[in-house]
């Protein structure tokens, strides 16, 4: 009975659509390129005025009911011009579709929560394409865009393969706070470069002034670089690109010390006696090898009218030009979006995962092969208890090979990453107006294991003495990221003559990352490495060390950004966000960072004969920088040892730091003012930045009294550093294809100078000097200046005057006589002066790309100039009296009757200026009539070289520029100071590598 009322109910609703369905008309047809003729899958077709609408399928064919027959349909597709056409009675509409022709200001360039037309910008941006990443044995995201951007120093300072490169956007803009530009993966906020396989990108944005990344507040100061990656394209089939290559590498420059046979002559003619072992080795042959890298990446795209996909996958094996040193990778991405709901809501999935093996080996090994007696042997009877090495009692002075084959040092990193991003339109209830949300989660597992065994005489006989004989040790990092944010867009009119964009959001973002470590000696075998702990009989004995960690905090953040374009002539930009962060105390846990940029099209207002684009720009912003830890602003507790009570050992627990509550944001102000041209019938454009930052209530470790502190150092809000520069790029169509000879040629020159003042001592004294060089002798001894008013790197010391009758260093004295080095007055006020600065005056790139025909190449010259570096190896062994303990510099006889021992002074200070071939490379795709009616639709074959010669008067291993003062564990090594110690030349240094590499790259 309920069945019969039901039936009887649907009845009227029935007839009423069957009513409906006759007052309704079918239109179809086929949507194509204009240009190609071929047919566009996923166009996207409405009824004008509504909602109402379909997409073309895969043959470009689509099917709407309208209506009525004389309404209007709107044709939209990305990439190409938009299509309102009237049916005029028609059943049957086919439609070209003209791809979209962008000027070179109206391209669309990515920044902070979406994208904008290039001529709209007010502030610094720089964007870069597939045509303009460097090519060949590219391991990393920052090599593959090295010497591209202005402003943006990227210098990888070895050519150790385990090595980051060293990345910094307009210098140096905090001391005790991250120091790299913050990087954005397809919107998801502190994604990890190194996860990003070179073949997998798109394009890179690079957001360089405070007005562009103030929108992302704590972590924009550095500067922010959006990488996007690739996506598919709806079409027939699948689309495969493959990209293989293969690198041999070998040492670029190495240590010129002396041969076995220089080593005996000059031993014997200088008087400084020295032992003859008979042998004549070459320690640097004994540590290295032909260094290699095969590449391998596969990827699968393709798509639908409703459904894209990329899927990617990539493998590595690097082996270093040090034995036992490099990584295997292998990596996968995936890239897919589905529209529905008429193409109304949008949904993206991101997933990708990286396992990389490393093998780390050791630094120390080139050290120690730079300072070893090139008489000795590598191996001698006698020598059981070293595994049959040869050693000698000496300070600092190990056997090379000993180091590397009696010991590792291994690691994994892996990276998981997914995104999850959704976005609606819902111009049903404002047109233009738009929702989106995304969530982010990455995880980051790291593994750090070091095994020396009973016979290393570093790590298990030296550094870690006191455990034993053996040393082994092991650490597990687990690093979380969760991120939520929403947001909320509106493009429209504000008059006919005026385009608004509004962009509010929120952000969530959760760390959580532990771990946990030990390390112990006193192995009784060597045979179970790291792999059993319980072998080490410091566990057993109380001596061992466990620790474990676990750290949780967050960031939360209200945001918006307003654009306004009027008339193409004139631009408004401005941005705010307010951001809290859990790691500062409960009065300064919030800041607040904004922007504001007006920009003008002076084209449009003056008759300029060769330009048709001019802007000026200008922009001022604040960003800040989040406190580089949890607890800082606590009092906190930790383990201080164990003490043997009643017949077991007990752990104590004591404060770690001492506290400062008040520690709250850096903040950082910039200006910049820019001017962009395009001039030439678009043959030539360029862009010129000048600018000007403070970084105030800076983030650092100062030292403090103790008492009444517990501690010697506090981490506090000190000081004022101001940075000031000039960048210039430019780039030029020398010749276009068009052209009669059919040969192409674009050139492109960046250049950029600047500098960086401390405006506001951070230290209670006038001055301070920080750096040593080291032992054996010079602990004591300062190599870096830090004064308010003065620029940052100053390199200090005495200024060599000359050699004295009796064999000492001379050096000139502030009274303006000669004293020997133990008379000198050294501090402030003493005889010591400036001897160069660690940091450059000026860069420059020249990049070039070049065809003709079926042959391409390009090549990328970069120099830096204006910089000093402090030589540590010329400081220590470029002196004949070291012979009789270790090898020397071939130079270390130039200074005749030198008999003094080494001496930090201005000797050992050089200019490093440099110009360096860093990237070339030759290809040649094959003609289409090569390929026939195979599947294959290109291949290209090619031949590149990195690093190929560098000219340069620096005597040391690499002039280029080091940012920061690493310490990685060297014996001997003085304490190294970060970011305020650029310029320094440390003896712990992997050599450069010179490399050449074959490579094919085939679609299908």
């Amino acid at each position: 009975m309920k069945i019969k009322l039901l039936l009887y109910a649907l009845i009227p609703l029935v007839a009423f659509s069957a009513g409906s369905a006759f007052a309704q008309s079918q239109v179809q047809g086929t949507v194509r390129d204009a240009s190609s003729t071929d047919p566009l899958p996923g166009v996207n077709i409405v009824i004008k005025g509504t909602f109402e609408g379909t997409t073309s399928d895969i043959n470009g064919a689509y099917s709407l009911t309208v209506p009525s027959l004389q309404d209007t349909l709107v044709f939209s597709f990305i990439g190409f011009d938009t299509q309102e056409v009237g049916i005029d009675g028609r059943t049957t509409i086919d439609v070209d579709l003209v791809e979209t022709v962008f000027e070179i200001g109206e391209e669309l360039v990515v920044t902070g929560y979406g994208s904008q037309e290039r001529r709209t910008i007010t502030g610094s941006v720089s964007n870069l394409g597939e045509d303009d990443f460097l090519t060949g044995n590219v391991n990393s995201v920052e090599e593959m865009i090295q010497g591209k951007v202005a402003g943006l120093q990227i210098t990888t300072r070895n050519g150790n393969p385990n090595d980051l490169p060293d990345v910094r956007l307009r210098g140096i803009s905090s001391f005790g706070a991250n120091q790299s530009p913050l990087v954005v993966v397809d919107g998801v906020v502190g994604g990890s470069i190194d996860s990003i396989d070179p073949t997998d990108i798109e394009s890179i944005d690079v957001l360089k002034d405070a007005s562009a990344s103030a929108i992302y507040g704590t972590r924009g100061s550095a500067g922010v670089i959006l990488i996007t990656t690739k996506t598919g394209e709806a079409r027939e089939g699948v689309s495969v690109d493959y990209n293989a290559y293969y690198t041999f590498e070998g040492i670029e420059n190495r240590l010129d010390v002396l041969s076995g046979d220089d080593f005996r002559r000059l031993s014997q003619e200088s008087g400084f006696a020295a032992p003859d072992h008979g042998h004549n080795t070459d320690w640097f042959e004994e540590v290295t090898q032909q260094g290699s890298n095969m590449v391998h990446t596969l990827a699968l795209s393709g798509g639908s009218e409703n459904s894209i996909y990329r899927v990617s996958g990539n493998f590595r094996d690097r082996n270093g030009i040090q034995r036992y040193t490099g990584f295997q990778e292998i990596g996968g991405r995936l890239n897919f979006t589905q529209w529905t709901l008429n193409r109304k809501l949008e949904i993206t999935i991101q997933l990708s995962a990286n396992k990389r093996d490393q093998n780390f080996g050791f630094a120390d090994a080139f050290k120690f092969s730079g300072v070893m007696n090139p008489t000795a042997p590598v191996t001698a009877d006698g020598f059981e208890n070293t595994g049959g090495f040869f050693e000698q009692p000496l300070f600092n002075y190990f056997n090379p090979v000993a180091i590397i084959e009696e010991g590792s040092r291994t690691g994994e990193n892996k990276l998981f990453t997914s995104v999850f991003r959704g976005e609606y339109d819902l111009s049903v209830l404002l047109p233009g107006l738009s929702v989106a949300a995304q969530y982010s989660y990455q995880n980051n597992d790291v593994v750090a294991r070091n095994f020396y065994s009973r016979r290393h005489k570093v790590g298990g006989g030296a550094t870690a003495a006191s455990l034993g004989p053996g040393f082994a040790s092991q650490s597990y990092a687990d690093l979380e990221s969760e991120l939520f944010e929403t947001t909320l867009h509106y493009a429209g009119d504000l008059t006919s003559d005026a385009a608004l964009e509004l962009i509010a959001g929120y952000s969530y973002n959760d760390f959580i990352s532990e771990g946990f470590d030990a390390g112990g000696g006193d192995f009784v075998t060597d045979n179970v490495e790291v792999n059993n702990f319980s072998f080490a009989q410091d566990f057993n004995q109380g001596e061992a060390s466990v620790g474990s960690f676990r750290d949780t905090n967050r960031l939360i953040a209200f945001f918006g950004r307003a654009n306004v374009n009027y008339d193409g002539t004139f631009f408004l930009n401005g941005s705010v966000r307010r951001e809290g962060s859990s790691r500062f105390g409960v009065d300064n846990k919030w800041g607040l960072f904004w922007s504001a940029g007006v920009g003008v099209e002076l084209a449009n207002l003056v008759d300029l004969p060769y330009f048709s684009e001019l802007r000026l720009r200008a922009s001022i912003g604040k960003t800040g920088q989040d406190a580089p830890t949890s607890g800082l602003s606590l009092s906190r507790l930790g383990p201080a040892g164990s003490f043997f009570v009643n017949g077991q050992y007990i752990q104590s627990f004591s404060p770690v730091s001492n506290p400062n509550p008040d520690l709250k944001w850096e903040e950082k102000t910039e200006i910049n003012i820019g001017l962009d041209f395009v001039a030439l019938d678009n043959r030539l454009s360029g862009r010129i930045d000048a600018y000007q930052s403070t970084t105030s209530d800076l983030l650092f470790q100062i030292a403090v009294p103790v008492p009444p502190n517990l501690f010697p150092t506090t981490w506090s809000n000190v000081g004022e550093l101001s940075t000031q520069g000039l960048e210039l790029s430019v780039d030029y169509d020398i010749l276009q294809a068009s052209s009669p000879s059919g040969f192409s040629w674009n050139s492109g020159i960046i250049a950029s100078f600047y500098s960086e003042t401390m405006l506001d001592e951070y230290l209670t004294e006038d001055v301070q000097f920080i750096a040593e060089p080291g032992a054996p002798g010079l602990n004591n001894v300062q190599m870096i200046r830090i004064k308010e008013g003065e620029p940052i790197g100053q390199l200090w010391g005495p200024v060599f005057s000359r050699i004295g009758e009796n064999g000492r260093w001379l050096f000139h004295a502030e009274d303006g006589s000669e004293k020997e080095y133990e008379d000198l007055a050294f501090g402030a006020d003493g005889d010591e002066q400036i001897l160069g600065n660690g940091l450059p005056d000026f860069q420059l790139g020249w990049s070039n790309r070049m065809s003709y025909g079926d042959f391409d190449a390009s090549f990328f010259l970069e120099g830096v100039f204006g910089h000093q570096i402090a030589n540590m190896f010329s400081t220590f062994y470029s002196v004949p009296k070291q012979i009789s303990s270790y090898n020397v510099l071939q130079d270390a006889f130039d200074l005749a009757n030198l008999n003094d021992d080494p001496r930090w002074s201005s000797y050992h200070v050089e200019n490093g200026d440099y110009i360096r071939l860093s990237n070339a490379s030759i290809g040649y795709t094959l003609p289409a009539s090569v390929l026939g009616n195979s599947p294959i639709r290109r291949v290209r074959i090619y031949l590149s070289g990195n690093n190929l010669f560098t000219i340069t008067g620096y005597s040391g291993l690499n002039p280029q520029v080091r940012y920061v003062d690493r310490n990685q564990g060297q014996s001997g090594q003085g304490a190294t100071v970060g970011p305020l110690g650029p310029g320094i030349e440390r003896r712990l240094e992997y050599f450069t590598t010179r490399s050449v590499s074959f490579g094919v790259n085939i679609n299908l």
